[in-house]
């Protein structure tokens, strides 16, 4: 395994094939710095690289809140700026955090979100873009940025795909912001839990990915996040291929042996084998 980025304001922790991610600002409600952001793009870097060792990603924030969104005391201190020719820091910093976005949301792990407290603007995103969110009763979510005369704009993408469009809309251009009842009707959490149930729901949701295939579960991921981007027929074609690779390879053999001798699969060792 690579070792992991040294990091100021993201904690890194290994348990076995778990990464836990939890952003680490608390006294600013754990928003959104040009720091973290470049901690959390070369985080992801890592986990792609990292695919044999790490299966599955918690993503959480320190001090009882998730993510307040970015840093506005840096945003507008960088508005202040003179602009040079040809060199816009603000654009530039934006199209960053939309492609580390992006490539999060593409990880071949699966990626879980624990959102406790605060979580506006960007730590919505990231509620939407983990592949799994987990919402507590008490929190609070929204998109503020049009009350502040900016646009969601690198988080809009992964909220309208997460809740669709109407919504999407309607949160975005109210500013509406709502709590952990409402992320779970609008379908931006899964999983609902009381505040002190939370990490009892955390450990159940992990165990449920556990007993999935981690090459079957990446499979899937990928399977599922062509569609709407792939022509029909070469979406099947995408899918057959996937499916035979892991038909025809070591965790499917294991997890169909497994099934036909009534025991739970070994994945690990399955994994292992592969690797060898």
């Amino acid at each position: 395994m690579h070792d992991l980025p040294e990091c100021e304001h993201l904690l890194l922790t290994v348990e076995g094939p778990r990464l836990n991610l939890t952003f680490n600002r608390p006294d600013q409600r754990n928003a959104i710095n040009s720091k973290m952001g470049e901690e959390f793009a070369a985080v992801v870097g890592w986990l792609e690289k990292s695919a044999d060792d790490i299966r599955l990603v918690v993503l959480r924030g320190a001090g009882g809140h998730f993510c307040a969104g970015g840093d506005i005391k840096e945003r507008r201190n960088m508005a202040e700026e003179e602009v040079k020719a040809g060199e816009d820091p603000i654009l530039e910093r934006n199209k960053a955090a939309g492609l580390a976005f992006l490539n999060f949301e593409n990880l071949p792990q699966t990626t879980i979100a624990v959102v406790e407290g605060s979580a506006f603007g960007g730590g919505m995103g990231y509620a939407c873009m983990a592949d799994i969110t987990i919402v507590a009763e008490d929190a609070r979510m929204g998109m503020p940025e049009t009350t502040l005369g900016v646009a969601p704009a690198q988080i809009a993408p992964f909220v309208v795909k997460r809740i669709g469009l109407t919504r999407a809309r309607q949160l975005a251009l109210t500013g509406e912001r709502f709590g952990g009842q409402k992320a779970f009707d609008y379908g931006i959490a899964q999983y609902m839990a009381p505040d002190a149930e939370i990490d009892a729901k955390l450990e159940e949701v992990v165990a449920s990915v556990m007993r999935c295939g981690p090459k079957a579960n990446a499979a899937t991921k990928a399977i599922m996040l062509k569609v709407g981007s792939l022509p029909q027929e070469d979406m099947v074609a995408f899918s057959a291929a996937k499916f035979s690779e892991l038909n025809r390879g070591i965790e499917g053999k294991e997890g169909q042996s497994a099934f036909a001798e009534k025991r739970k699969p070994a994945w690990q060792v399955a994994a292992e084998g592969e690797r060898k």
